[in-house]
């Protein structure tokens, strides 16, 4: 008697594809708006603890919102600790006085906001590598007096001018930014200006913010 042909048990089941590693489609994954604000929150704190110059915050906020996957996402701010410390208390408000005379200053503290006052001279306050205030906005008392108040703001800030002028002149001259008002740093200027100006501007270079080069660059590598 015949015996029946044993079936193929192998024939009809079809391969297991492996499942994908760090180089596959995982790391392709789209960044979600909440995520995106998880991100700004975390580099909030970044701020707070004194890790981030204002610069660095606004660039980073603006890399967080461009960022498309969660792997542009989390190299926003894979150089920041996972554990942040309580931010430390600070001194009050800083001022800066050009009497008779220029005066020019780099890199000023902002923990509780800055009084610029030109009297008869031009004062100019370079805050592109200040440390960032903790809240991520910063309030300036701008009074020029026959003299000029010059402000050099990084890329990336939002600018909000509520000065008033007799015989002077308020000019903004920063580029605006495209990005959400929830993850842009802001700085108010709040003052006057009588016979003299009160200018907000960046450095002279025109260029993209660094997060976008880099971002763009990876983006051609992949």
């Amino acid at each position: 008697m015949t015996q029946p042909q044993r079936p193929d048990l192998t024939k009809d089941v079809a391969p297991t594809s492996a499942s994908p590693g760090p180089s596959g489609s995982a790391r392709s994954v789209l960044a979600s708006d909440a995520e995106r604000e998880t991100m700004v929150e975390r580099l909030r704190e970044a701020t707070a603890e004194g890790r981030l110059t204002l610069e660095e915050l606004a660039e980073r906020s603006e890399a967080a919102y461009l960022a498309r996957t969660r792997e542009e996402l989390a190299s926003v701010g894979e150089d920041l600790p996972h554990v942040t410390a309580p931010a430390t208390a600070g001194s009050g408000q800083r001022s800066f006085r050009a009497l008779f005379g220029d005066l020019v200053h780099h890199s000023p503290a902002l923990e509780h906001g800055i009084e610029a006052t030109a009297v008869l001279g031009d004062l100019t306050l370079d805050l592109c590598s200040s440390p960032a205030p903790p809240t991520g906005e910063l309030t300036i008392e701008a009074k020029a007096l026959v003299g000029d108040v010059h402000l050099l703001l990084p890329e990336g800030v939002r600018v909000e001018m509520n000065c008033s002028k007799v015989f002077g002149d308020l000019r903004d001259l920063t580029r605006a930014h495209s990005g959400p008002e929830s993850v842009t740093p802001r700085i108010r200027v709040n003052g006057s200006a009588v016979f003299g100006d009160i200018i907000v501007a960046h450095p002279s270079s025109d260029r993209r913010s660094y997060w976008q080069k880099w971002l763009d660059e990876r983006r051609g590598r992949a």
